[in-house]
């Protein structure tokens, strides 16, 4: 019997997100799709049936919702439209695929499993500010969000070296969630912050 592959979406502004169950993913799936030879031998270098269904997820994602757009990749490894018709941010956990777009601005997203362990990592991803700010009540979900705003404001720099401890600030007023790049500019970045179970996804918009 076939899976049902069912992809969730949320929107924010003209900033969309799309989501799909990595187990509603095979490895031979790969046969639906019409990949091109660099796709093709990108796909055959993945040693882990993990990563063969994450590369599979993306491109049933897209298309799904942008038929006919390719996918390239920078020397960075950051993901791109091959005709730049719209910005494009990929996450995923052991659970989740998930990848946002827009055609009007760069968009950062990430998307983490809320864990216990993560608190005592704050320390090392967090300024002292930010940590004096979590709600005590539930530290590994704080932290997570925390986490997730600064990987997603990280992928919407699109640049290296990024310290998340002090590039890369995180506001939280009354569960409304901002950032900024200081190594870009002062400009206050928008982040939507949704709970899917046991996960966090947070995306730039």
């Amino acid at each position: 019997m076939q899976t049902t592959r069912e992809i969730f979406s949320f929107s924010k502004k003209n900033t969309h997100v799309y989501l799909i169950k990595n187990n509603s993913i095979k490895s031979t799936d790969v046969d639906e799709l019409q990949l091109e030879d660099d796709e093709i031998r990108k796909f055959v270098a993945f040693q882990s049936e993990k990563r063969k269904k994450e590369f599979i997820a993306i491109r049933i994602i897209v298309n799904k919702i942008l038929p006919g757009k390719k996918i390239k990749y920078k020397s960075t490894g950051a993901p791109y439209f091959e005709d730049h018709s719209f910005s494009l941010s990929i996450t995923h956990t052991k659970e989740y695929v998930a990848i946002g777009i827009s055609s009007e601005k760069r968009v950062g997203i990430d998307i983490e499993t809320v864990q216990e362990k993560i608190i005592h990592l704050g320390v090392k991803f967090m300024h002292p500010i930010e940590i004096k700010s979590v709600n005590e009540i539930d530290l590994a979900k704080y932290y997570t969000r925390y986490w997730c705003a600064k990987e997603a404001l990280y992928k919407w720099s699109n640049i290296t070296g990024l310290s998340f401890q002090n590039d890369l600030p995180i506001y939280n007023q009354n569960d409304i969630w901002s950032g900024r790049s200081l190594k870009i500019s002062n400009e206050i970045i928008p982040l939507e912050m949704i709970e899917i179970g046991e996960h966090i996804l947070c995306f730039t918009y």
